[in-house]
């Protein structure tokens, strides 16, 4: 039978709180054999002397005088342990040292839907901006002893408590099921800045952080250390549409624009043209591109991938930049931001936030639920989504192709995009061959591209393509890591699997008009 430890800090909590905290653990699956209360002896006297928690078996204090194997759980004192946590966390503790899960969050009046926070798996990049693993966390006391131990941890603000037991862990899990309730307020992941940049501080990342007050996140902009050369690949036929009232060769418009508006200046143009491209669109783009440029021609059926892979062939840079060429920069340091993401050696990939013209959001990286999605696609960028997920870097399973730098040995590495997929689902491929490989992917919010594809393009999937897709990847598709099983599937924002306006509410995010939050 598995051991427990519940450490709970109680400085800044009432009794009644507390007592609810320790009734919780009375009717837990498995009794907690200790309860550790620091911060207040006054509330650690009274909750011993409380006649339920008196005649228990659980050992009430504040010093564990003899460690032992048992796996220490922190939960805050007010929350409430969902009456299976504790055998759900027994289930996973011989193959996982560290262990999070989904919460409850109770209703601000009796006529409130319960709301559900439903976390995805693993993901560093994101607890680097806020604590989105919440304010419940399972690890033995190995793991614990190396992230500081009980007294300094259990006074720690919470996101500084999880960034250092992550950092001293090597399996963390997540558990899709709820495993305590709480108070609506701790919907939204708090985040300190202090403790990002501590954490930077122990492991070697050179950043500037600064922290968003009003949405609780830290931006953690790394400082870029090289400038390695960048290969822009524009595949395209030389097509004219109109971009903001005015008629434009769509790649000229994407490679005069990166040149003009871009602080970072060390790349190259590689343009993959169509054999049928018209004479003033090729001569317009080569103005563009100027003594920058490289024209690669094309005299193949349609194929996004092999034209890619051309324009990859073509190149000699450290750094690919895939681009459409219906695509427009909007942050001067989008090519900074996302290069410097690329020098962490565990990153392959890094993506920007896509809008359309009107500034929707054409994608906020790859949802896979089980049809691959643009998440938030068609909504208004001005939403944080649940629990400030559009705000915040993080990972994901993939990006769209229309807007990515990739790392050029990786993608030799990989094969490059595959050709099976001449249309659709190359990137989606991609980014699956990448998480296989072991490397990560990270969106991020703090770049940010216009791609002008039209908000009511219906996608042309081919059969074949549909068909090799789920033949490689259906085992992905249907569990992505940066989802979760009781979200909603087939649609594009981050809602529970539930009915009721709540929860369509809390899937747009804080900035929702909800006068419960």
């Amino acid at each position: 039978m598995s051991k427990f430890i519940i450490v709970s800090d109680a400085s800044n909590c009432s009794f009644r709180d507390l007592l609810n905290t320790g009734k919780s653990l009375l009717t837990s699956s498995i009794r907690p054999t200790h309860w550790l209360i620091s911060g207040s002896p006054m509330q650690l006297l009274k909750i011993q002397n409380h006649r339920l928690l008196r005649k228990s078996s659980m050992t009430i204090t504040d010093k564990l005088s003899d460690p032992d194997h048992s796996t220490v759980v922190f939960l805050r004192a007010g929350d409430t342990l969902a009456p299976d946590a504790l055998s759900l966390i027994a289930q996973h503790t011989d193959l996982h040292d560290v262990i999070y899960g989904d919460s409850a969050h109770g209703r601000a009046s009796r006529f409130d839907e319960l709301s559900k926070v439903r976390r995805p798996q693993w993901s560093p990049e994101r607890l680097r901006s806020h604590n989105y693993v919440g304010d419940l966390l399972a690890a033995p006391q190995s793991v614990i002893a190396a992230a500081g131990g009980i007294p300094t941890l259990a006074t720690l603000h919470e996101h500084d408590r999880s960034l250092r037991i992550f950092e001293a862990c090597t399996s963390p899990h997540r558990i899709a099921d709820v495993l305590y309730h709480s108070s609506q307020e701790r919907m939204t992941p708090t985040a300190s800045l202090d403790a990002v940049q501590q954490h930077c501080a122990r492991t070697g990342i050179d950043a500037v952080c600064s922290i968003s007050q009003e949405l609780q996140s830290v931006r953690v902009s790394r400082r870029l250390h090289s400038q390695p050369k960048i290969s822009v690949i524009v595949p395209t036929r030389g097509t004219a549409e109109t971009i903001k009232g005015k008629q434009v060769v769509l790649a000229a418009h994407t490679i005069e624009a990166l040149i003009n508006n871009s602080t970072y200046q060390n790349f190259d143009v590689i343009a993959v043209l169509d054999s049928d491209t018209p004479s003033e669109g090729r001569q317009a783009i080569v103005k563009a591109g100027g003594d920058r440029l490289k024209v690669v021609d094309y005299d193949r059926p349609f194929n996004f991938a092999e034209k890619i892979n051309l324009g990859a062939v073509c190149s000699d840079s450290d750094l690919l930049l895939l681009l459409n060429d219906d695509t427009e920069i909007i942050s001067p340091d989008a090519l900074e931001t996302l290069s410097s993401i690329l020098e962490d050696p565990s990153v392959a990939m890094a993506g920007p936030m896509l809008l359309y013209e009107d500034l929707a959001i054409q994608s906020a990286g790859h949802i896979l639920n089980p049809v691959p999605i643009d998440l938030y696609r068609g909504y208004s960028s001005t939403l944080s989504g649940a629990q400030n997920i559009l705000k915040v870097q993080r990972e994901t399973s993939g990006i769209i192709a229309a807007c990515v730098l990739v790392k050029r040995d990786v993608f030799e590495q990989l094969g490059g995009l595959c050709t099976l997929f001449p249309s659709n689902f190359n990137d989606v491929d991609f980014g699956l061959k990448m998480q296989d490989a072991g490397y990560r992917v990270v969106w991020t919010p703090h770049a940010k591209f216009h791609h002008f594809e039209s908000k009511t393009r219906s996608t042309k999937m081919h059969p074949s393509e549909v068909v090799n897709i789920g033949a490689r990847w259906r085992d992905k598709l249907e569990d992505d890591p940066y989802f979760n099983p009781h979200l909603e599937r087939y649609t594009n924002i981050w809602k529970e699997n539930v009915m009721g306006q709540r929860s369509v509410l809390d899937a747009l995010g804080p900035t929702a008009p909800i006068a419960s939050k």
